[in-house]
């Protein structure tokens, strides 16, 4: 974001606050609501979180201007460059083949006509492929069993952490602030080990986090120090398991409501694999499923990762003639801007068709960001939209889904956009599977 000194506008401001904790319990309470209530004020709004102001960013050219235009740091573009080596399409084509043999003696145990709460199934089963895919080494083997065990702890508490209006509550010896720590501490101490004992060895172990150790950046041939291959990790481990397993869920739930576009996905299934269980075939044949991608773009535009994305600003930044105070909490409602009525025809229907060549064509370009923008863009997107392809395959390739009878509607988390999912799921006969 650029830096500027002129002060043009006067930024408007969400009513409603409360004394202390600001708009934390509207947000809190119903953050599909909020975040869409900020959209009705204008390009830029100003709220409260706690006692101190937070800017709502809602225009599509201003997120763009926010994210890519005024936020290209070479020391990020380097960044992005080494992980994007690791994370390129060839090595991604070795990891597929391993995605799909997991997922499909996973759903090879699911019960004909069972309830599975899919949400927990597809975390534990998008846990299990990271680990396998991030950690090969005997290293690796043991930094994988403490991420199992520490992460679904440090996700829960970062969510709640985030919002928290008074952060000295965080430092209290409560039971929930003791395991969060301890997760924290034993999460940091196995990685920087398993980068020590990697870095000792000398061994290509053949997983991401040799690649990571290996990974030069093409101009000065400088690689990661061990800080950043921890954060960079971190970022994977999350990106990888509960952004994964939530889009998931949300997939499978959207096509258990539609029946007609589960039967389409089958059918594409059906013809692309013959006789064949998904892993037999390439990551290029599931990547080139038309209506499975576009069932995963539609998916992603209407659940997208989070409701809301930060920045702070180093330094005063205008943004359509608002100056924003530098170190200032400025964040944007993915959710919110891709269900905006004005940007999307019918916004609340669940239409992958709206993704066809012909149509595609009417949605600005600004309007659809699922994995964020610019230089802070995941640098997991392919990862992710590689396990999304190869899970859904799997699953509805072997199984039909359909909604829990007398289920209440998803419930969604604060910090997330997962959910908690119950569904029936019935497996398909060779005959429906035309083998």
């Amino acid at each position: 974001m650029r830096a500027s000194t002129v002060h043009r506008v006067r930024i408007p401001s969400l009513p409603g606050a409360m004394p202390l904790l600001g708009h934390i319990p509207q947000l809190r309470r119903q953050p599909s609501e909020f975040v869409r209530a900020l959209r009705t004020r204008g390009d830029v709004v100003r709220f409260r979180l706690g006692p101190r102001w937070a800017y709502a960013v809602n225009s599509p050219a201003l997120i763009r201007q926010m994210l890519v235009a005024d936020a290209e740091q070479a020391a990020s573009l380097r960044r992005r460059g080494s992980v994007g080596l690791v994370l390129h399409p060839s090595r991604i084509r070795q990891y597929a083949a391993t995605m799909c043999e997991i997922a499909e003696a996973r759903v090879d145990s699911w019960r004909h006509g069972a309830q599975i709460l899919l949400d927990q199934e597809l975390f534990s089963l998008t846990l299990t492929t990271v680990t396998q895919v991030l950690f090969r080494g005997r290293a690796g083997a043991r930094l994988a069993e403490d991420v199992r065990g520490t992460l679904p702890v440090l996700l829960e508490g970062l969510g709640r952490r985030a919002l928290t209006p008074v952060g000295a509550l965080d430092r209290l010896p409560m039971p929930v602030n003791l395991r969060f720590r301890r997760a924290q501490r034993t999460l940091q101490e196995a990685v920087h080990r398993a980068i020590a004992e990697y870095r000792a060895d000398g061994l290509e172990h053949g997983d991401l986090l040799s690649m990571l150790l290996t990974a030069r950046d093409a101009d000065s041939g400088a690689g990661l120090s061990d800080e950043q291959v921890h954060d960079e990790l971190v970022t994977m481990l999350v990106a990888g398991t509960e952004t994964t397993a939530s889009a998931l869920s949300w997939a499978c739930y959207l096509l258990s409501r539609d029946g007609d576009a589960q039967r389409r996905f089958q059918r594409e299934l059906d013809e692309a694999l013959g006789r064949r269980d998904v892993h037999q075939v390439s990551h290029e044949t599931l990547r080139e499923l038309a209506f499975q991608q576009r069932v995963i773009a539609e998916t992603l535009r209407l659940y997208p990762s989070t409701w809301m994305l930060a920045r702070r600003p180093n330094s005063p930044v205008e943004l359509g003639g608002y100056r924003i105070p530098a170190g200032s909490t400025v964040l944007f409602s993915v959710y919110a801007l891709q269900r905006d009525p004005e940007l999307f025809a019918s916004p609340e229907r669940f239409d992958p068709d709206r993704w066809l060549p012909k149509s595609s064509p009417g949605i600005p370009r600004d309007a659809y960001i699922p994995f964020d923008s610019g230089v802070r863009g995941c640098a997991g997107e392919q990862f992710a939209r590689a396990e999304m392809a190869a899970f859904l395959s799997v699953i509805f390739s072997r199984c039909s889904v359909r909604p829990a009878p007398g289920g209440s509607p998803p419930v969604t988390r604060l910090m997330s956009m997962s959910s908690a999912l119950p569904l029936i799921v019935r497996r398909r006969t060779p005959r429906e599977r035309r083998c």
